[in-house]
């Protein structure tokens, strides 16, 4: 690591009280953003993906001794970035794996619009998350959304947050790329989605169109309800079911899957009416 770098922002974490330890381990209880709007990032990937998506990272923090094999991150850090080395005691108190590899860094939660999920050129393709619980499939769903080519993910009250660890993690950076809003009541995103004319499709369990069957090309969003009790009725009321076809005894399949398979089909549609 360059001598510059420890000389000008390179500073010590020593004591378990000190300010910055007790705000990770406030994230890292309660799976949120921080009051200044930042991020709890946890692997060398995580960071390196905040960076590459233009997302600001003020500061990182790693565990004492692990300078070797973190020496290329910290080399590319922006300048303005504030480095802290954390003794072995109070860095294994801020991590939320076992195997840390040992650093942390605070980023810039990415702020979105309205308008940004629902670009011009193409039509909007928008994932509604409802009432989901589990952050892995909510950081699966997410992965697959950017993958799949949607245009941005609404997320209704009382689902959990994408900020939680496990969910960051299995979004493999999709969280920095992909635009999100959060904490929307069923009834505005009806609303919103009817006033920017996006035709509206539930996913359930029984008792729906297989997507094959159904137009996914134009303008749509499709709701996933919780892992549970499935799509909110609100959601239910105002859309159009869809149900996967499956073979028995199988009865329905894990939310993120059942994403997956829905935003393919999706994707070949597109794919099929742009290549006529």
């Amino acid at each position: 690591m360059p001598s510059s770098r420890q000389e000008t922002v390179h500073r010590k974490l020593e004591g378990h009280h000190h300010p910055l330890a007790k705000t990770v381990r406030r994230m890292v209880r309660s799976g949120e953003l921080c009051a200044d709007g930042l991020v709890l990032l946890e692997t060398v990937r995580m960071v390196e993906d905040a960076m590459g998506s233009g997302v600001p990272v003020p500061t990182v923090l790693y565990r004492a001794g692990a300078e070797p094999r973190l020496a290329r991150l910290l080399e590319n850090l922006p300048k303005e970035t504030t480095v802290y080395a954390v003794t072995s005691k109070v860095f294994e108190t801020l991590t939320t794996t076992e195997t840390s590899a040992g650093i942390l860094a605070l980023a810039q939660e990415p702020r979105w619009r309205e308008q940004d999920l629902f670009p011009a050129g193409a039509p909007p393709l928008i994932l509604v998350l409802a009432g989901l619980q589990d952050p892995g499939n909510l950081g699966t769903i997410l992965r697959a959304a950017e993958a799949f080519g949607a245009s941005g993910v609404l997320l209704a009250r009382s689902t959990v947050s994408p900020y939680n660890a496990k969910a960051i993690r299995a979004t493999a950076g999709a969280l920095f790329r992909l635009p999100i809003l959060r904490g929307l009541p069923a009834a505005e995103i009806v609303a919103l989605l009817r006033r920017k004319r996006v035709k509206l499709f539930t996913s359930v369990v029984a008792e729906g169109m297989p997507p094959p069957a159904a137009d996914l090309t134009g303008p749509l969003a499709v709701v996933f309800g919780s892992e549970a009790a499935g799509a909110p009725e609100g959601f239910r009321a105002a859309g159009e079911p869809l149900t996967i076809p499956l073979a028995a005894p199988v009865e329905s399949l894990n939310v993120a899957a059942a994403a997956a398979v829905i935003l393919y089909e999706i994707a070949q549609q597109r794919k099929a009416v742009s290549s006529e």
